[in-house]
């Protein structure tokens, strides 16, 4: 007989939890105050109050809490979680059962939990240590945008497990994901808006279904909402290497150097691919233009190393640093994101600068009419775009699309639908819903050291 558990109301001033729903696989019919989502004999997706089903079941915990806790603007909530039973409905495909919940205020939290034990876990977001499965992993109050912060540079909120369920969030849900945090054994899915969100309307709005297994339910995510790819990369950046010389020589990088490093390639026998021409290139950081004195004929070192075999990329950025004597006429143009406290300046691992803004038509074909011009005159065949996340904005963000429906990552799609301008051979490191671009999207620095500080041991994890 599996054991269950109803954990009492605190007082109103703190977290209001209704019920706890326990994830059960029991054959046996008891009687239980448990949302349970489940299939039914014709493999339809159930779902009830007070039901164990013979199937795997997946189970949800309900909470609601208040930003500011205050009585005043905190109505405590008294209902059943039996309630949240009316928050759901049959979607258009038999195997899905839809949620939405709308907020009575801003100050309203809205949260629901899946308790992870029985089940391995999957999807979510690339980070620093990509522990694998989810069940692995320990966030709280994780901010659900792209970030540089734990290298969170691609996520989809979307999650699924090995009996075949899987959750979508919709997208502009001001989602916080807390996995084994402050109830272990839980991933927690949480609505509130607060920072880094700017929201009008605070809703949980998902999807969940379920599906014979795994396999089938990726399958159809993909088909429903992830999408295919339109194009592929170029099969030229797959096949055959990319030498960063940011792996060899950091920023000590000139011609010299350049040349040295592809004649080591020719000479120790290894395949020529791309020579990508990294970090500390230009005059300034986002100038667009060769530093001379590192680079004194940029064309002739390109012509010279593609007569021996190699094609060419360039590292480049979304930033102006505020050295850079066009930071102040770009300013003047409006095309850097600004806070809502109006200031552009913001900082990157280079410096100080500011982020183009990229939801700006206008800006977006200024930044990249000057690297197609660059392309032009170098000779170069491409670029490795690197950053994009949001979170290399002044915050918070006010974008030239001031549509708050998918802030703050809508200027991530802007960033990528910008980049694809440039054809098939380039590679960038962020995303989010961006599959249709078909890109190559590459992942978060490896160190080429062995163990789990260095990271090397979560590259088959990321992949």
């Amino acid at each position: 007989m599996y054991v269950t558990f109803q954990i009492k109301q605190k007082n109103m001033a703190n977290l209001l939890v209704f019920y706890l729903i326990t994830l059960t696989f029991s054959s046996v019919c008891l009687s239980s105050k448990h949302i349970v989502l489940f299939p039914d004999e014709e493999c339809n997706l159930q779902v009830a109050h007070g039901k164990i089903s013979d199937e795997k079941s997946l189970n949800l915990n309900f909470y609601e809490d208040c930003i500011d806790r205050d009585l005043g603007v905190c109505t405590p909530k008294t209902k059943g979680n039996e309630d949240y039973l009316r928050y759901f409905s049959q979607s258009e495909k038999p195997e899905c059962q839809n949620y939405e919940q709308v907020a009575q205020s801003m100050n309203d939290v809205l949260q629901f939990c899946v308790d992870m034990e029985g089940s391995s876990w999957y999807g979510g977001a690339e980070v620093t240590f990509q522990h694998w499965p989810l069940n692995n992993l320990n966030w709280t109050n994780n901010p659900y945008v792209t970030k540089s912060s734990g290298d969170q540079a691609v996520i989809e909120s979307y999650f699924f497990n090995s009996d075949g369920y899987y959750i979508y969030i919709d997208e502009s849900v001001p989602l916080f994901v807390d996995i084994n945090g402050p109830r272990p054994g839980q991933m927690c899915f949480t609505s509130k808006v607060e920072a880094p969100y700017r929201k009008t309307r605070n809703a949980m709005l998902y999807r969940i279904c379920k599906y014979k297994n795994a396999r089938v339910a990726h399958e159809r995510a993909i088909k429903d909402f992830l999408g295919m790819p339109s194009k592929i990369p170029d099969p030229y950046v797959v096949k055959y290497p990319i030498w960063s010389t940011w792996a060899r020589y950091k920023v000590n990088v000139n011609t010299s150097s350049v040349r040295e490093f592809a004649q080591e390639i020719v000479d120790n026998g290894f395949p020529r691919g791309t020579m990508e021409i990294d970090d500390n290139w230009e005059t300034c950081y986002g100038s667009a233009e060769f530093n001379t004195s590192r680079f004194a004929n940029i064309s002739e070192l390109v012509k010279d190393l593609k007569s021996i075999g190699f094609k060419t990329s360039l590292w480049t950025h979304p930033f102006i640093n505020l050295e850079c004597p066009t930071h102040e006429k770009v300013k003047q143009k409006g095309y850097f994101v600004k806070s809502t406290s109006g200031t552009v300046n913001s900082t990157w691992w280079n410096g100080n600068g500011s982020y183009i803004d990229f939801t700006n038509p206008e800006a977006a074909t200024w930044w990249s009419n000057a690297l197609h011009d660059l392309l032009a005159k170098s000779g170069i065949d491409t670029f490795k775009f690197d950053a994009g996340e949001t979170s290399w904005s002044p915050q918070l963000p006010e974008y030239h699309d001031n549509d708050l429906t998918y802030y703050p990552d809508n200027i991530v799609n802007a960033y990528i639908k910008t980049l694809v301008t440039f054809g098939s051979g380039i590679e960038y490191r962020v995303s989010r819903r961006s599959q249709e671009f078909g890109g190559l999207l590459r992942m978060i620095d490896r160190e080429s050291r062995l163990g789990l500080q260095t990271r090397t041991t979560h590259i088959d994890n990321k992949l």
